[in-house]
């Protein structure tokens, strides 16, 4: 409510083959607020000042705007109404981080609203539940959407979301990579969509597959970290307009594991990474742009929306949910393996052949037979 309406900026329509209901202005308008809401409640959640000065010289009490935001959009009387929730529905991707922010913010706000209010909220979320989804990450928002719901109170049936979560893990392919649905479909959504999404799925239910989330993710830092390069990281793979998100597993990791994946390395990969695109125009105007520096419509693909490129705010929702004095925030950035070394390792389950040189600062990788040529080609 009161958010900026994002606009395509090639002016196209966005329909994903498949999803059978098109995108409109009002998911584009609701995207503008659903994927600024994580890194708003992370910072909300960890402690941080409710209010912030803004550069135009107002401020935001940033509390209430989570608040009144979820409560405009979860209300069927008003105008302001996102609307119910369809099989293969664009929602069901904004009802995971919506839950998502509730959870991180569930002291300072849900747990202030009334009954009615929360009742309101549940109805909506739960609406997801039972819809049918696209074969491949989604399954996992319903897992993560159901789960932080039964947090907050709300019953969820649990065999719907195990059913969803058993389907993905049943796409795993080895070395700590998932296909993103059957095939052979392997790229950065293993960082910034399926692991991130099993972080947070073990944070809110740490008993829910600990053992199989943790070494996975292990496995995948393994390899995963020499994709980090002095400047940006290789554009390979769709959605590349995240590109932001990369250091998020590495920054999850020293959360979950510190003695095991370092401090100073998971900061390294975020200034890296945050430094390179700024200076190079991925973000302008307050907002990230629709390209893989600035704006650029070859990298754009067809199901993105005007605010999709938002979920490059990911790698910031995981740092921000670390306490300002934590390890992570006091420690000095560390090397990366570019820093150090030349490498030319294989990934066998991808067929992937990645290489850094450590003069220039540069990585490639060389994909086999992982994604057809036309998912590819720029």
């Amino acid at each position: 409510e009161g958010f900026e309406t994002y606009r395509r900026e090639d002016g196209a329509a966005a329909d994903y083959p498949g999803l059978r209901s098109n995108r409109g202005a009002d998911i584009d308008a609701m995207e503008g607020f659903t994927r600024m809401l994580p890194v708003v409640a992370a910072w909300v959640g960890s402690d941080r000042p409710r209010t912030v000065q803004l550069t135009n010289g107002s401020s935001v009490d940033l509390v209430e705007w989570v608040r009144r935001g979820v409560l405009a959009g979860t209300d069927a009387t008003r105008s302001s109404y996102w609307g119910d929730i369809r099989d293969f529905d664009q929602r069901i991707c904004e009802a995971a981080d919506i839950a998502l922010g509730l959870w991180l913010t569930r002291e300072q706000v849900w747990t202030r609203l009334s009954e009615i209010k929360q009742r309101q909220i549940a109805q909506w979320l739960s609406g997801a539940i039972d819809k049918q989804v696209v074969d491949n990450n989604w399954h996992l928002f319903i897992t993560a959407t159901g789960l932080a719901l039964a947090h907050l109170g709300i019953p969820a049936d649990r065999s719907v979301l195990r059913g969803h979560y058993e389907r993905m893990k049943s796409f795993y392919g080895g070395n700590g990579w998932f296909s993103d649905g059957p095939g052979r479909r392997f790229d950065y959504y293993n960082a910034w969509g399926i692991h991130y999404a099993l972080f947070w799925i073990e944070q809110i239910d740490p008993g829910w597959d600990p053992d199989f989330i943790r070494a996975t993710r292990r496995e995948f830092l393994e390899t995963y970290r020499y994709l980090m390069a002095r400047d940006g990281l290789p554009i390979m793979g769709r959605s590349i307009c995240y590109r932001m998100a990369a250091p998020a597993p590495l920054i999850f990791a020293h959360s979950s594991e510190p003695d095991r994946f370092s401090a100073a390395e998971a900061r390294r990969a975020l200034d890296v990474v945050w430094r390179y695109f700024i200076r190079h125009g991925a973000v302008n105007g307050g907002t990230v742009t629709q390209g893989y520096c600035g704006a650029d419509a070859r990298v754009l693909d067809n199901y993105s929306g005007p605010a999709s490129c938002l979920w490059a705010l990911r790698s910031l929702v995981v740092a921000l949910h670390r306490h300002a004095d934590s390890r992570f925030w006091t420690a000095l950035p560390g090397q990366l393996p570019i820093d150090r070394e030349d490498y030319h390792i294989a990934i066998e389950a991808l067929g992937w052949t990645v290489s850094g040189n450590r003069e220039t600062g540069s990585v490639e990788i060389v994909n086999r037979d992982s994604l057809p040529p036309d998912e590819t080609r720029l």
